[in-house]
């Protein structure tokens, strides 16, 4: 082999086991991707999982890596996004359900917070229904009602106000004195 094809291969095999940076430019925000985000506790590498943590209710996903930029959806307390990198300024770019874009990483863990409650529970306290929500929010929009005694599954912690549930398929949030898991059998 010359000398020509093996510095051809050492630098292809150098660039697969380095982390790259690329560096991009959209207008007034100067970007840099970092492959990797690191803390004193953890590391994430591109395609890892990371959980909203520290907010009440849910954090903003924007189009750029600043609080002036416009939000593409919100991402609730809990659930999971897909990390993409580290962009340099306090911001991670993430994949949540097919969107990508950017969250604080203050508020983004490695860790799955545990907030396991029940695997089943009914609704209660209601004359007629509960309102199934799309955030853990009494502003959010509301999904659908659940008819009072209505099962509902995969019960787990939002916040101090509301359960994270799945009735009919349908994952929201619903008041937790609204859900009895004790009379569970």
């Amino acid at each position: 082999m010359d000398f020509r094809k093996r510095i051809i291969i050492m630098v292809a095999v150098l660039a697969l086991l380095l982390p790259v940076t690329v560096y991009a430019d959209w207008g007034d925000y100067d970007v840099t991707y970092v492959p990797y985000y690191s803390t004193y506790e953890y590391t994430v590498t591109e395609g890892d999982p990371m959980y909203v943590v520290l907010c009440d209710v849910s954090v903003s996903l924007r189009t750029y890596p600043t609080m002036s930029s416009d939000i593409v959806t919100q991402v609730p307390v809990g659930e999971c996004v897909t990390f993409i990198s580290d962009v340099g300024n306090g911001y991670l770019y993430v994949d949540y359900n097919g969107l990508d874009g950017f969250i604080l990483a203050d508020y983004l863990d490695y860790y799955e917070p545990q907030t396991y409650v029940s695997r089943y529970g009914w609704i209660v306290n209601v004359d007629y229904s509960a309102s199934l929500r799309s955030l853990p929010s009494t502003d959010s929009m509301v999904y659908v009602q659940i008819p009072a005694g209505s099962m509902v599954k995969d019960i787990s912690y939002a916040n101090d106000m509301f359960y994270r549930v799945t009735y009919d398929g349908i994952t929201g949030y619903v008041l937790q004195y609204l859900v009895d898991t004790e009379s569970v059998g």
